[in-house]
Parts: C-alpha cells; sequence; structure tokens
C-alpha cells in the first residue's frame, strides 16, 4: 500500500508559485517525478503525492529541485499578478480522475511533438553537416589536384632544362659484376578450425565436461516443454509460435508459453499480440512487474488508437490495472481500471473488480485518516 505524503507547503508571489514536499531519504531520480502543466506527482514505492492544481502553469518556465530532505517544485503563473485563492483544484474522485486524463494526454501529446521536432532538427542538422563534409571534401580534392598540377609543371620544366654531361669513371676489369637476387615466389597458408560449442582453445577445455554442461541444458529447456532448437524452418513463424504459445496456455504450462511468446518477440518485436498473451502467462506465475511491463509495450504498439484494436487496449489497460492492485498501488491500479471500463461500458466483469477496487481505496483512506 502506497505512503501518501502529506508534509508540504506552498506560497506564492506576482510570478510563481513555490511548493515544498518533505521526501524522507531522498533519492529519487527524474523518472519518478512527473510535473505538466496543471498535474504535479512524486511515485516512489512505497510513497506518493500528487497535486491537481488550481490554474495551468507554464512548464518550459517551471522548475523542480531535488534536495537531500526535500523536493521543490518552483511554477511560473501562466497569468502575472493572478493571485491564487488555493493550491489545489476542488473536485469530486470522478471529476479528478477524468482531468488527470485530460493532463495526461494533453502532455503525451506535447512530448509526441517534442520528439517530432527534434527528429526534424536532428535531420536537418545531418543533412547540414553532410553539406558541410561534401564542400570540405571538394575543396581538399581542388588543393590536392592543384598541389599536383603545381608539381607536374615543376617537373616537366626541370626535365626541359639541359643539364650538363656527367663524367662517369670507367669501371675496373678486375671488379666483379653484382648480381641482384631473385625474386621470391608467393605463396597461400591454409588454416583450418576444429568445429567447437565453446569459446575455448581445444587445448584449454576438456570436451566430455562440455558435453556434459550441453546435456544439461538441453534436459533443462526440455523440462519446460519448449526447445527453440527443436523448431523447423516453417515453424519459426511469430504466428505459429503465438498459436504454440496459446496451448501451452491452456494446458497451464506457463514457463513453456512465455518461452514461445519470448521467441516469437525476438522475430517479430511489432506484434503486440505475443506481448499481450505473455503478459497473461506472466500474471498466472505471480510476476506481476513484467505482466505490467508487457502490457505497458503492447498498448504503445495498439497505436492509433481504434475501434478495430479497442477490444486488445481494454484487456491491456485491465490486466495492468491488476498487476499494479498486486504490487500494492491501489489507485494506480484503479486508474487503470477506470479508463477500461471507459473503453468497455458494456463489460460487467470489469465493472465489478473496479468497484471491488474501489471500495478497498475507500477502506484505505478511512485508515489513514
Amino acid at each position: 500500500m502506497p505512503v501518501i505524503l502529506k508534509n508540504f507547503s506552498w506560497s506564492q508571489d506576482s510570478e510563481q508559485v513555490t511548493i515544498r514536499v518533505s521526501f524522507p531519504e531522498n533519492h529519487l531520480r527524474r523518472e519518478e517525478v512527473f510535473t505538466s502543466v496543471q498535474l504535479l506527482k512524486i511515485n516512489k514505492a512505497p510513497y506518493y503525492w500528487e497535486a491537481l492544481l488550481l490554474h495551468p502553469v507554464v512548464e518550459e518556465e517551471s522548475r523542480c529541485l531535488l534536495l537531500e530532505n526535500e523536493v521543490i517544485f518552483s511554477l511560473r503563473k501562466t497569468e502575472i499578478g493572478l493571485q491564487w485563492d488555493q493550491l489545489e483544484l476542488e473536485c469530486t474522485n470522478s471529476e479528478r480522475i477524468l482531468r488527470k486524463e485530460e493532463l495526461l494526454a494533453g502532455h503525451r501529446k506535447r512530448l509526441e511533438e517534442k520528439v517530432k521536432q527534434r527528429s526534424i532538427a536532428r535531420d536537418q542538422n545531418k543533412r547540414e553537416e553532410v553539406s558541410r563534409q561534401i564542400e570540405r571534401d571538394g575543396n581538399t580534392r581542388t588543393e590536392i589536384e592543384k598541389l599536383l598540377e603545381d608539381s607536374k609543371q615543376r617537373e616537366m620544366k626541370r626535365m626541359d632544362t639541359p643539364r650538363p654531361k656527367e663524367f662517369k669513371k670507367p669501371r675496373p676489369k678486375s671488379e666483379p659484376s653484382q648480381e641482384l637476387p631473385s625474386i621470391r615466389q608467393c605463396g597461400t597458408v591454409t588454416v583450418s578450425f576444429s568445429k567447437r560449442n565453446f569459446v575455448t582453445p581445444k587445448r584449454e577445455s576438456m570436451e566430455h565436461d562440455e558435453q556434459q554442461w550441453i546435456m544439461k541444458q538441453a534436459a533443462a529447456k526440455k523440462a519446460v516443454g519448449f526447445i527453440d532448437d527443436d523448431l523447423r524452418p516453417e515453424e519459426r513463424n511469430p504466428e505459429w509460435l503465438k498459436q504454440k504459445g496459446d496451448s501451452f496456455f491452456q494446458q497451464r504450462n506457463y514457463l513453456a508459453a512465455i518461452s514461445a511468446y519470448t521467441t516469437g518477440i525476438r522475430l517479430n518485436k511489432e506484434y503486440y499480440s505475443l506481448f499481450l498473451n505473455r503478459s497473461a502467462a506472466h500474471f498466472a506465475l505471480e510476476n506481476y512487474q513484467r505482466c505490467a511491463e508487457d502490457c505497458s509495450t503492447a498498448l504503445e504498439l495498439l497505436i492509433p488508437p481504434i475501434e478495430a484494436n479497442r477490444k486488445a487496449r481494454v484487456a491491456c489497460l485491465a490486466r495492468r490495472g491488476a498487476a499494479l492492485a498486486k504490487l500494492g498501488f491501489l489507485r494506480q491500479g484503479f486508474e487503470e481500471l477506470v479508463a477500461a471500463a471507459k473503453l468497455d461500458p458494456q463489460n460487467d466483469e470489469l465493472r465489478r473488480e473496479t468497484q471491488m477496487l474501489q471500495r478497498k481505496l475507500d477502506e484505505c483512506d478511512t485508515e489513514s485518516e
């Protein structure tokens, strides 16, 4: 269960709002602090703090400072001189959730636009650098050609200049002539290597021990129920591997299912069904962290969101919410289930799970008070 941080203070002047949040044993990373135009969050297990601001702020001119036992937000007001009556916006839980979803969607859109602009700028810089490099190469080539031409002209001028006749001293008859040695014949040296299963040289390893190790690993893979090396070339297909993983999942052989899905992912990392089905196997094995990660990857692949992939997005959100709830993040899991229920309002089972988690949250809030 997350620990809600309540020890914080805030102040304001005509241009900015300053918020100080006391945070014990502060070893926060940048990705654990979220800031947007109207929503602030600190999420480092088991601590959690958030603020839905009364008015939006200028995100680009706002700063967050991480100190030893304190986090300081310096927020630039959008309207200079406007005095805030209070820090947070007063609203019901449902209105707060909707507002947060809108802010998160806007934040994601702004991030995507920034990434797009950076990509455009990077491509432009690359094109300019290539143009400059071509220009430098052309200048260098021109200089080299000029040097070669100057050298050629000097050599031709030197050859045209008449030379004085040189006196050659006759060779004594008794002096023997010196003959140059003959040129060595070229050849090819062929080196052959014996086939090895390990990278160590033959003289530094024992083949018997290596064979025992290979047999031991093969036995371990057979115990799981799925061996990559046994696949025929026509079976190395992501769709075939997905069906194989589904068959293992129905037989409750979750380790073999995960192995089949993982092999398919290595062949095609853009197939969202492999990540979604592997998340179900991880959930069955109580690997909730990996389940949430696979659901997040599947959601990133389900873009753009359309009616054809709505059910898949509902499954991703619902399973990620259940995994987060199992990990103790009840509020985050509840928000995921609410988002899934909005996409599929006719799903009674999903609505019941959302209501059960809402009751747990209410009980936790009552106990904390």
